[in-house]
């Protein structure tokens, strides 16, 4: 991948919001299949299930993208190169290039089940694909 400064912190902009409200509707997917299986619970006692449970582990990639995003768009000592690989790393969550990636098979199942993670899918992928080639 071979973008400029600008252009990173432009992708970085764009694709925050879309990737918070993805990560919103897979965690309202996923509590509602939780909540079938094992009853209502509170937001404090999912936050646990989530934190501990190791059938949510797929979704640290997610987390730790959307955390990088905000540091490195906050942060005012950090470097295109530093930009650049948060680019990188959001464009690897979604690409099947990317060896080991654990958060892509699960997404790929629930994308079809949600109305609400498909449509959010569909605010990103434009902004993906606006790298390509680049």
């Amino acid at each position: 991948m071979n973008i400029n400064d600008e252009r990173a912190i432009q992708f970085l902009r764009d694709i925050r919001k879309p990737l918070l409200v993805l990560h919103k509707a897979i965690l309202d997917h996923e509590r509602a299949l939780y909540e079938k299986e094992f009853g209502p619970v509170t937001p404090a006692a999912f936050l646990q299930v989530l934190i501990n449970g190791t059938g949510f582990r797929w979704l640290n990639p997610l987390s730790t993208v959307i955390a990088n995003t905000d540091e490195i768009l906050d942060d005012a000592e950090a470097t295109s190169a530093d930009r650049v690989a948060a680019v990188e790393s959001t464009v690897g969550l979604f690409s099947d290039d990317l060896p080991g990636n654990i958060f892509l098979p699960r997404y790929r199942q629930i994308l079809q089940g949600s109305p609400e993670i498909l449509h959010a899918h569909g605010q990103i992928a434009p902004i993906l694909k606006s790298l390509e080639g680049s």
